[in-house]
């Protein structure tokens, strides 16, 4: 009896729908026969490099003729993966990310046209070729006559956007570093926007090379870290000659600075926000009016293990943090279309007046924006600022604190909401502002202890968090029952109210709210609780850092600032140019924040 024959299974058949690595190398070949003359056409080598001109060339056009090559860490990923690929295309091995990047901005910097249309011709080649060939250059994707969807009309309405923002964040987020430092801009520009999509400490350079493919660090942590602090330091020679970078004495911003350049972190930010918002004025996104809302925010200072006792510049005692301290912003939002676009921020010290920081945010707002009416809670309430908003002939509504005075006020209100004229007064500043004070039934708790507003774990309360049976039907006013023990929200406005109205949760038909107390208590609930700002930056935009330097506080807050603006200016843009593939209710953005934070990776300096 014959011993059986081990017979070896068949070899599985390959995946029809990705490219071999056959058809890869016939790419590559093709871009090496189509460039053979490209060095002589240029007629210079421009300088030694490891690898060739020629080589490098031929890398460029093959990985923009490739569908899955969308980025420099894809392109190096790439060719670990396909050696044949590296040796078609006649380099020594496989090149890092940051060879590739530095030789298309800066040694092909001249010849990106010509590139991406040499690549365009490979394209065509690929086409013809195989299925693994098509497969590789997208040709599954591009048909001669490709049909028009909603999605396809949304991806093209993204793209549009990013080319929209890229520029800006490149542009404005500068470390004022020369041109012949080791470190170029470029390089922190990289690794602070992956730090926010991470949201991880500087200290992760090691996961950072992982991550991007790269040979070895292009920096240490420390270097990145001393960028940041520098741009608010001054440089001052010593007698020895050392060079030494010395914080400010006054760490306040300097509000009566005209608008414009980047010397600091503040004013970077604001450079940054008025061409997002210049961006969407121009297109039409903004084209009217806008609801702007005042708010703060207050993070928890970081306790350094050694010396923890020591108080850092800038920062205000909370008790209801642990540390007791905390890092205050205010800023000024427009409501547009539903989403929040931050108009200008502010990073206040102690000893700074509040009045003239919440003055800087109305001006501010005002010369970016036409404003509809200004929203604030009882904080920013204050004679002074009312005042100040009527005297430039802006509208307010503001939250209103429940002090003796109001409370005797609101003593003879009757019904479910009423309105009477108040004037507001400010015996230690002697002052006062006429003004109309109205209030509407409190269905909850919209009102929390000093500071609980601002805590990371409390959102702003909306009138939707008050729970109440909504009766069936059409009901007017004269339906509804007084209630002899009404408990009030209070509100002071300086717009002109005619009557109480219809509270809107009973949906009244054919009834004008909008010069009524239930319209204007509407008004405040529809621009205050669509988002939080505040929340979004915190948690999808702000690197992580356990610095307690101010001037590094500030640049984190500010890159979430410029983050969290890309990303409404983004979905503003999708929403607008596709909004007939929208439905009316759309509760979600059309491109989430970390999915836009990816796609900035990709970005291009050249």
């Amino acid at each position: 009896m014959h011993a059986p024959v081990d017979i070896p299974p068949p070899e599985p058949a390959p995946d029809p729908e990705q490219p071999l690595e056959a058809d890869y190398e016939a790419i590559a070949e093709a871009a090496r026969r189509a460039l053979h003359e490209f060095h002589s056409i240029i007629g210079q080598n421009r300088g030694r490099h490891a690898e060739s001109f020629q080589a490098m060339a031929r890398l460029h056009v093959y990985h923009l003729a490739l569908d899955d090559c969308q980025s420099w860490p894809d392109v190096a990923r790439h060719l670990e993966a396909h050696p044949g690929v590296v040796d078609a295309l006649g380099l020594t091995g496989p090149v890092s990310r940051e060879t590739i990047r530095k030789s298309w901005s800066e040694r092909f910097h001249d010849l990106h046209l010509e590139l991406e249309r040499r690549a365009e011709a490979l394209r065509d080649f690929a086409v013809g070729g195989t299925p693994g060939m098509q497969l590789a250059v997208g040709a599954d994707h591009y048909d001669t006559e490709p049909e028009i969807t909603a999605e396809s009309v949304r991806q093209e309405a993204k793209r549009e956007a990013y080319d929209r923002i890229r520029p800006i964040l490149t542009d404005v987020v500068d470390f004022d570093r020369a041109d012949n430092v080791s470190v170029p801009a470029e390089s922190l520009i990289d690794y602070a926007g992956w730090l926010a999509r991470r949201q991880d400490y500087p200290e992760s350079m090691d996961t950072y090379v992982a991550d991007e493919g790269l040979e070895s660090a292009p920096f240490t942590p420390e270097t990145y870290r001393r960028a940041v602090r520098n741009k608010e330091r001054h440089k001052t020679r010593l007698r020895d000659g050392e060079t030494v970078w010395v914080e400010p004495r006054d760490w306040s911003v300097a509000l009566n600075d005209d608008y414009g350049g980047t010397d600091n972190w503040h004013s970077t930010t604001e450079a940054g926000i008025g061409r997002f918002v210049g961006e969407l004025e121009s297109d039409g996104v903004i084209d009217g009016p806008v609801p702007v809302c005042i708010d703060g925010s207050i993070r928890s200072w970081h306790r350094h293990p050694n010396g923890a006792d020591k108080k850092p510049e800038g920062v205000y005692q909370e008790a209801y943090f642990d540390t007791n301290y905390g890092w205050k912003d205010l800023s000024a939002n427009a409501i547009v279309d539903g989403r929040s676009v931050v108009l200008a921020n502010l990073s206040m010290v102690p000893g700074d007046r509040f009045f003239q920081a919440v003055k800087y945010l109305v001006d501010r707002a005002t010369d970016l924006v036409d404003v509809e009416c200004f929203y604030a809670d009882a904080e920013f309430s204050n004679t002074d600022i009312c005042r100040y908003i009527h005297h430039i002939g802006e509208s307010y509504v503001f939250r209103k604190s429940h002090r003796n005075r109001v409370r005797e006020t609101m003593a003879h209100f009757t019904g479910r909401a009423d309105w009477t004229d108040y004037e507001m007064r400010s015996p230690r500043k002697g002052m006062t502002h006429s003004t109309t004070l109205f209030a509407v039934e409190k269905r909850g708790q919209i009102g929390v202890k000093k500071g609980e507003r601002r805590h990371e774990d409390h959102s702003q309360a909306g009138f939707e968090d008050f729970d109440f049976e909504k009766p069936e039907g059409q009901l007017t006013f004269e339906d509804l029952a007084p209630d002899d023990d009404v408990e009030y929200v209070a509100f002071v406005t300086n717009k002109e109210i005619t009557k109480r109205g219809i509270d809107p949760a009973l949906r009244p038909i054919a009834h004008d709210n909008s010069r009524t107390v239930w319209g204007l208590a509407e008004a405040y609930r529809r621009r205050w609780s669509i988002e939080t700002t505040f929340r979004q930056v915190k948690y999808q935009f702000l690197p992580a850092t356990n610095s307690r330097d101010l001037g590094t506080r500030r640049f984190v807050w500010m890159l979430a600032i410029l983050l969290y603006n890309a990303w409404a200016t983004v979905n503003l843009f999708v929403q607008f140019l596709a909004a007939h593939t929208f439905d009316e209710d759309r509760p979600d953005p059309p491109v989430r924040g970390k999915v836009m934070l990816e796609e900035l990776a990709r970005t291009d300096y050249g």
